[in-house]
């Protein structure tokens, strides 16, 4: 009977412990909406979306159609294409490492998947978004090989993510939920067929664009443009990166809510491509006790919001969402583009994981 009970306490712990550290960060473009959407008509996703919102398999954001409000579903799991057991320099992911927990001693100790000890880029705090007061290379500088600290630098199993983010299901948030469009290890550029989304914009002009956080693990992201008639791959997009236009704005409650212009980290140098822009995600995680020192929230943050809740009260903090909240930018289209179809793409780079979220939406640019 003790052996029994000491048992159960044991299977009590570990799970305790799986809750704290089996997620991984997720996100996916909300403006134009990918082809990453792609069971948006089936269910539940076509019910609407739960409340409390759970973790698995919703992504969502908010509504801007006319007459409603609150949140939507109509992004399916978009936001569950990703590659996972990604680092700086490595040209392929390994699919299993998820990236160091540092109150957890067994994943408390940097992580290079290949081996080859390449060197970080973004080392100034500022630019960094987890554990910045640690210095630069140092032992305690867990994140030292995640994908952030040198944007673009790490390879990808797709430009547009990997369903569930590996070849077979797993912790962290590698999972998806298989429906009759997708299943997991589905690689997005092969069987997400395009999804036109009427979005036109003209080159020369500045357009809109924005992304909603599922679950926060730092690092910054990129936009990138890839002609609809060509492999979607990490060559092509990164043949045409955008440069940003402006600041960068949160946006609460859809295109109709609260819009706030915010102080903006865009980072040029160690990138790839060379001297492409990338920016910083600007919203903190904020679990100071699982990823170290953190910076300000970029609005006038809700005093002991919960910034570790799924569901918490945070306006711009935390590991979750807040889920009607949109990171929205400006990017210039090339004055010299080719008129033509094309897929806009979109690359998450983590500090706190290993990891990598991609989206692809359909656009047409005009003369």
């Amino acid at each position: 009977k003790k052996k029994m009970m000491m048992m159960n306490a044991f299977v009590v712990l570990l799970l305790a412990v799986l809750a704290v550290v089996g997620v991984s960060g997720h996100g996916a473009v909300t403006q134009p909406l990918p082809r990453n959407r792609i069971d948006y008509t089936e269910q539940p996703w076509a019910s609407g979306v739960p409340s409390p919102v759970p973790f698995e398999p919703w992504c969502p954001y908010p509504t801007s159609a006319p007459g409603q409000t609150g949140l939507t579903g109509d992004n399916a799991q978009a936001c569950f294409w990703f590659s996972n057991g990604c680092s700086i320099g490595c040209p392929k992911p390994d699919g299993k490492t998820r990236g160091p927990i540092p109150n957890q001693p067994q994943f408390r100790h940097k992580m290079n998947v290949c081996g080859n000890h390449f060197n970080a880029t973004v080392c100034d705090p500022a630019l960094r978004t987890v554990n910045t007061a640690a210095e630069c290379g140092a032992d305690d500088d867990f994140y030292y090989y995640s994908p952030w600290r040198a944007p673009g630098s790490s390879g990808v199993f797709d430009a547009c993510g990997m369903a569930g983010g590996t070849l077979v299901a797993g912790g962290y948030g590698a999972q998806y939920q298989n429906t009759t469009h997708a299943k997991q290890g589905d690689l997005g550029s092969k069987m997400l067929p395009p999804m036109p989304t009427g979005t036109k914009w003209k080159r020369g002009t500045a357009v809109e664009v924005a992304w909603a956080l599922q679950a926060n693990h730092g690092g910054g992201y990129q936009y990138r443009l890839c002609p609809a008639d060509r492999d979607l791959t990490e060559d092509c997009f990164q043949e045409t990166p955008l440069d940003f236009v402006g600041q960068q704005s949160l946006r609460w409650n859809g295109k109709n809510g609260t819009q706030v212009w915010i102080k903006t980290v865009t980072v040029t140098e160690g990138v790839v491509p060379a001297g492409s822009q990338w920016r910083k995600n600007p919203i903190p995680r904020n679990d100071t006790k699982q990823t170290g020192a953190s910076f300000a929230p970029p609005c006038e943050e809700i005093p002991d919001c919960g910034d570790t809740l799924m569901n918490s009260k945070c306006l711009c903090s935390g590991m979750w969402g807040p889920y009607n909240l949109e990171i929205v930018d400006l990017v210039h289209i090339p004055d010299n583009l080719p008129p033509g179809d094309y897929v806009l793409g979109w690359r998450w780079d983590c500090e706190e994981s290993n990891q990598i979220w991609a989206s692809c939406s359909d656009v047409t640019v005009t003369v």
